[in-house]
């Protein structure tokens, strides 16, 4: 997904310019609407040839489309503008070290990219900004496929993880090898939000995998932090006296987490096959 196309400028110069920043708030325009606009908004006096030859280009570029002989944005290249500086504003205004904008890097099936966390924490908010775009990178018919041995978000980001789930398009799966009162409690809610949440203990399945449309996510966490990790779910096995406190510690505790992405189509089809276990009843 690569804009092709300058930006229009707060001060447009060039026809090209001209002709998308008018169109941004004023459409279908004809060639000789757009070239009389051009004169009395920006003082320029340009052919009708000139006007376009500039259209054919945009147009060519998918940038405009024509109907009924009248010129307007195409939609597709607003929403790729709109992702594009989204991510922009997101990346700076947050100074991340990493982006899921360098996803748009791997085109092709075995392209890899990989990124280090200091911890399940910032790893977290990777991921649920990462769904937040799930359907500005694919189509609604890609889907999202988690396996995890312990559920915390709806613990620690109940309105974030509800804001993306409700957005996303696509169908998202979720395998938890763990059946605790935690886990059982963050399952319901997940399901009642729309995910299809399954409790397994299925040593075949890919447990190191994460599956994103056509993208293979691969999670390695720092032991130390993995292991308290487990330690806080067989500690505290009655949701009254859940200590929520420490589970942000343990989260928020500076480790090394990496992660690789691989585009590969064929093994996300073959990972997602293991879906086939949602036929089977839910445990509640």
């Amino acid at each position: 997904m690569i804009i092709r196309a300058l930006l229009p400028k707060l001060k447009p110069k060039t026809v090209k310019e001209k002709i998308i920043f008018i169109l941004s708030s004023d459409f279908p325009l004809t060639v000789k609407d757009l070239r009389l606009r051009i004169k009395s908004q920006f003082h320029d006096s340009v052919s009708y040839q000139s006007v376009h030859k500039e259209l054919n280009r945009l147009k060519e570029e998918d940038i405009v489309k024509l109907e009924s002989k009248k010129y307007l944005l195409n939609v597709e290249w607003i929403k790729q503008v709109g992702l594009f500086s989204d991510l922009i504003i997101s990346n700076y205004t947050r100074q991340k070290r990493h982006s899921i904008n360098k996803l748009l890097e791997l085109k092709q099936d075995g392209d890899t990219i990989s990124f280090e966390f200091k911890s399940y924490a910032e790893f977290d908010m990777y991921f649920l900004e990462l769904l937040d775009y799930f359907n500005e990178f694919f189509g609604s018919d890609k889907k999202i496929l988690m396996h995890y041995t312990h559920n915390w978000w709806p613990l620690v980001y109940p309105l974030r993880e509800k804001q993306v789930v409700k957005k996303l398009k696509s169908r998202f799966y979720c395998l938890c090898r763990s059946n605790s009162k935690i886990d059982q409690y963050c399952s319901r809610f997940e399901r009642k939000i729309g995910m299809e949440v399954l409790y397994t203990k299925d040593s075949k399945l890919h447990w190191n995998v994460n599956v994103m449309g056509d993208l293979i996510v691969t999670f390695y966490s720092d032991r130390e932090i993995h292991n308290a990790v487990g330690k806080f779910f067989e500690k505290h096995k009655d949701l009254s006296h859940l200590d929520l406190d420490e589970l942000l510690e343990i989260l928020q505790r500076k480790g090394r987490f990496r992660v690789v992405v691989i585009k590969d189509s064929k093994f996300a089809e073959t990972v997602l096959e293991e879906t086939k276990l949602f036929n089977k009843k839910v445990k509640k």
